[in-house]
């Protein structure tokens, strides 16, 4: 009889962690935006630029504050990444008052399905900051399972 070597298990995600990042998209110039707000955004993209394939971006988008961790606090991750954009609120607000755009507070945890999920609850700080600003908190959940993973049920 033929010896059978076990199946290698591979998981998309080796831990469970949580990216955090706020941007902007609408119709705006992102470099003016970069100029008022002093800060270097991370992405962005212009109406007009190609995108890969060819097809023409439709949206200007502006990303800034991106955090990736492996630890169970979301909450504090939401605060990193708005750490230097608090102060700037007013202008915040006023991009979103003089622009057709939304702002977003991303989150997006990321979870092996025999891990805990991290903590997801934002704080007083990072609530007043999207309510004062009128930015979207949306929460994205992935859950991740070896490839090999097959649902049994109890009979």
């Amino acid at each position: 009889m033929e010896e059978r070597k076990p199946k290698r298990v591979y998981y998309h995600t080796p831990h469970t962690g949580c990216l955090t990042y706020f941007e902007i998209r609408g119709e705006f110039d992102p470099d003016r935006t970069t100029e008022m707000l002093r800060l270097a955004p991370e992405r962005i993209r212009r109406i007009g630029d190609r995108r890969p394939g060819g097809k023409v971006q439709e949206t200007a988008l502006w990303r800034y504050g991106s955090c990736i961790e492996y630890e169970q606090d979301a909450a504090k991750q939401m605060q990193m990444t708005i750490a230097a954009l608090v102060p700037k609120a007013d202008l915040l607000r006023k991009i979103r008052l003089t622009n057709r755009v939304t702002m977003t507070l991303k989150v997006v945890p990321m979870v092996r399905f025999d891990e805990p999920p991290p903590s997801l609850a934002p704080s007083m700080q990072v609530m007043r900051f999207c309510l004062e600003t009128g930015t979207e908190l949306k929460i994205d959940l992935y859950v991740s399972c070896p490839d090999d993973f097959t649902e049994t049920k109890n009979r």
